[in-house]
């Protein structure tokens, strides 16, 4: 018997190193800033130097880079997640530290189509790097004196 190797989630992940705050939802109001390890329409993945037991109901709040045509300017995208997963990574020198992944609950329509097209355009630049392509952005030109 073998062990089924399909991908269980249902929305494609990228890696996404991302500036995000979570904050509690409930009795503790405390602010969290981070980075984002990883990202899909459904949720993310990030390190924390406190754990957040499963299930519990986060505030979250992450800054979208400019991308693409979709999108000029840096967005802020704000949403209500749910801890699904809550791991201590072991450093044997350093802090403590966890790693996290929360799933999207309550998130705009406007806002997860945004991530799913953000994810779409990094996973394009991830091919074409892979194929001797250019994985930087266009660069802009500036305004003439």
């Amino acid at each position: 018997m073998t062990k089924s190797t399909k991908e269980r989630r249902k929305a494609p992940r990228v890696i996404a190193k991302l500036a995000m705050q979570i904050a509690g939802v409930g009795e503790d109001e405390s602010v969290l800033t981070t980075e984002s390890i990883n990202l899909s329409a459904g949720g993310l993945q990030f390190q924390s130097k406190v754990s957040l037991p499963a299930l519990t109901r986060v505030a979250l709040t992450l800054l979208l880079p400019p991308f693409g045509r979709r999108l000029r300017r840096g967005r802020v995208v704000q949403c209500v997640g749910v801890v699904v997963r809550s791991a201590e990574i072991e450093h044997p020198r350093q802090k403590r530290k966890f790693e996290l992944a929360c799933c999207f609950t309550d998130m705009s329509e406007e806002d997860r189509e945004l991530i799913e097209q953000y994810v779409v355009w990094r996973s394009m630049r991830r091919v074409g790097a892979s194929r001797g392509g250019e994985d930087e952005a266009p660069k802009r030109r500036s305004a003439s004196r």
